[in-house]
């Protein structure tokens, strides 16, 4: 390769870059969200369905890479009730860190994020049949799983863009309690989705 030919090459690297960058959204070093949404489960064989509230904030440590690490806190209320569901009440508040990438597309960012449910803690009131007799009172459960998703957003200024985006979860609950003086010890698989919409503003 040619001293000319080595510096034309430069030259339109440089010029796509610049382009891509002036086309794409101003990127942030560190971005905060707020989203709410509703989340709906399969719990005990049974369905839940519920509002959602999620707070995220995220480092993107590496210029110029669409990869961010962050953490969330989710927050869910579910309303069941014990016509069709052992469960009279139930709400969660898990913090979850997690890793985000995105593809630049001017003001239009879809992305994807991977997190692991890290602590948690759901707290409810339970109706169950022990012994053959019903009895009820108040429970507690812990959580681990993956949480997975996928949207997109939309700048509306610089640093700051609406977001929407489809979760999906997959956690294992375990309970260890007391009703009615009995020790009641359950595991459950509780796989969810939900649709949020938000918004994002970085510095």
């Amino acid at each position: 390769m040619t001293r000319s030919s080595l510096f034309k090459s430069v030259v339109s690297i440089a010029f796509v870059g610049t382009a891509l960058l002036v086309a794409g959204p101003a990127m942030a070093l560190i971005e905060g969200e707020l989203s709410v949404g509703n989340r709906t489960g399969n719990f005990s064989e049974k369905s839940l369905s519920g509002t959602t509230i999620e707070l995220a904030g995220h480092l993107d440590p590496i210029p110029l890479v669409p990869v961010s690490f962050g953490v969330r806190v989710v927050n869910d209320t579910f309303n069941p009730t014990v016509a069709d569901h052992s469960m009279k009440s139930l709400s969660a508040t898990a913090i979850v860190p997690e890793v985000a990438a995105w593809f630049p597309l001017g003001d239009i960012r879809p992305f994807a994020r991977l997190g692991y449910t890290l602590v948690s803690a759901y707290k409810g009131t339970m109706e169950a049949t022990v012994l053959g007799s019903t009895v009820s009172g108040d429970v507690a459960f812990k959580s681990t799983g993956i949480r997975m998703a996928a949207g997109v957003n939309y700048s509306i200024l610089p640093l700051i863009a609406l977001s929407a985006a489809f979760e999906q979860s997959t956690e294992k609950l375990s309970m260890s309690e007391k009703l009615a003086g009995v020790t009641v010890e359950s595991d459950f698989d509780f796989k969810n989705t939900a649709l949020v919409v938000g918004i994002k503003a970085g510095i």
